[in-house]
Order: C-alpha cells, then structure tokens, then sequence
C-alpha cells in the first residue's frame, strides 16, 4: 500500500470512529423506542390467541376432555 494512501487513511479513521459512535448512538436511540412497542403488539397477539382458543372451537373441545379426565 503506498505511504501517500496509508496516511490518508489514519487521517480519517479518527473521524471514522467519532461517525461510528454517533451512527451506534442514534440507532440505539431508536431501538428504545421500537422495542417496547414490539413486545406490546407481541403480548396482544398473545392474549387474543389464548382468549381465541379459550373460548373458539379447541376451547369447548379442552374443557370437555378435561371433564372426562382425560388431560
């Protein structure tokens, strides 16, 4: 690698890890505030899931086996 290209490049890989830092920051920033309304949609699906099966087909079917013992 010629001297001239080396030198330029050390020049810049300073700013390159302030540009680095700063990208991580702002990401971070936005994952804050992404992940908790992830894991709200996730717990919404979850319940209507569980309240479906409670109360749809599986549901009546779970609670007639469970009369007879057989769960």
């Amino acid at each position: 690698m010629p001297l001239s290209l080396l030198s330029r490049l050390q020049r810049i890989l300073v700013f390159a890890d302030k540009v680095t830092a700063e990208i991580v920051c702002e990401e971070t920033e936005i994952l804050e505030k992404a992940i908790p309304r992830m894991f709200g949609v996730m717990q919404t699906v979850a319940e209507f899931s569980c309240d479906y099966v409670r109360r749809g087909r599986f549901g009546r079917q779970l609670v007639i086996t469970s009369r007879l013992g057989k769960c």
